[in-house]
Order: structure tokens, then sequence, then C-alpha cells
């Protein structure tokens, strides 16, 4: 069966390299230890999402504060940013393996989409500073707006096509489980029937062996 892939507003180069789900997170210097931990401990398919965006929403809320404070923080900025990037690039990574792999994503899928709109808010605020070291840092928040305007694009797609396939999934699976319950009716009377024939069977040597007698 031909398994489907999410549309390419993903950007095809992104996925054309996963790292297997254990390698996730590790040795990447834009997570804690505590952060890699906890994805590790994040599975389940639409957990691991959730777990991503508040790391972005993390990194997003101090970009903020150092963007408006006027103290050295502000250089922070860039390298937050950085931070932010990565992390956005890893959960499309897990959202493309999770739709390769048939993961249930759709409550992730949701927070994204619910959340997601109101950081790529906060980014394009961010665009419109004027203050003193702003432009060392445009062309990075350029990119953060435009990969989180993929991820979205992609996760509104994923979201509507696993919203159509699991359905066709749970009646698959309940027409698999009809059948075999027809099955197994059939393999009782089958049963049953091998019993009354062996039945008859001894009986009928039961009242050859008495005749004989």
């Amino acid at each position: 069966m031909k398994r489907n892939s999410l549309p390419l507003a993903f950007g095809l180069a992104m996925f054309l390299a996963i790292a297997p789900l254990c390698a996730l997170a590790q040795d990447q210097d834009y997570l804690t230890s505590a952060e890699a931990d906890k994805l590790r401990d994040a599975q389940d398919p639409s957990e691991r999402i959730k777990v991503y965006v508040a790391f972005q929403q993390d990194r997003l809320g101090r970009m903020v504060a150092a963007d408006e404070s006027t103290g050295d923080s502000k250089g922070s900025v860039g390298g937050l940013l950085n931070q932010y990037i990565s992390i956005n690039n890893e959960l499309k990574d897990w959202i493309q393996y999770q739709f390769d792999h048939d993961g249930d994503m759709r409550k992730g899928l949701r927070v994204l989409l619910d959340e997601g709109p109101k950081q790529l808010e906060m980014l394009r605020h961010m665009e419109g500073s004027t203050g003193a070291g702003a432009s060392a840092y445009s062309n990075s928040l350029r990119d953060a707006v435009a990969d989180m305007n993929d991820t979205l694009d992609g996760a509104t797609q994923a979201l509507a096509a696993q919203q159509k396939k699991f359905p066709e999934m749970a009646e698959s699976a309940k027409a698999d489980e009809h059948e075999l319950k027809k099955e197994r009716k059939e393999q009782k009377k089958l049963n049953k029937k091998e019993r009354e024939m062996r039945n008859q069977h001894r009986k009928n040597e039961n009242s050859d062996d008495s005749g004989g007698n």
C-alpha cells in the first residue's frame, strides 16, 4: 500500500535524513539536559509535540523579554532565536516521522495550531523592533517566521489527513474484528460437528463391541 506523505510545505530537504527516535534531542546544545530527558520520556506522538511547543514558548518568552530590555541581556536574543529555530526543526522532523508511521498526533497538532499563531504574532512583533542591536538578528528572525509558517501549514494539512485517516482505520479495524468473530463462530461450529462425529464414532464402536460379545 502506498504510504501518504506530507506536502512539500515542510520543505523536502528538511526530511531527507531523519534521525532515529532514540537519538532525537541527544547532544543538542540548544536543549538543557532536563529538556532532553523530558523529550525522551515523551514517546507518545501528541505529547512530544506539546513538549516541543512548550520549549518554543520558553525561548520566545525569554527572547521578548531580552528584546525589550535595555541592558546586556539584549545580546542574548540571537542565541535564543537560533535555539527556537532548532527546536522548530526537530518538531517538524517528529511530525513527519509520525505521519509516515501512522502515529496519531491529532491532539498535539491541535495544540500546535492553537499556540503556533500566537508565537508567530510575537515573532512578527519583534520583526518591527527598531531598538539597538535588532539588525544583528533580523535575518534569523525572518527565518524563524518563515519556519513557523511552514510548520503551521504542514501541521494543518497533517491534521486534516489524520482526521480522515483514523476513522477509516477504525472502520477497518471494526471490519477485521467482525470477520474474526465470524471465523471464530464458524470454527466453533466445525469443532462441535467434529465432536459429534467423534462421539457417534465411539458409540458405533461400542455397539459393534457389544454385538460381538
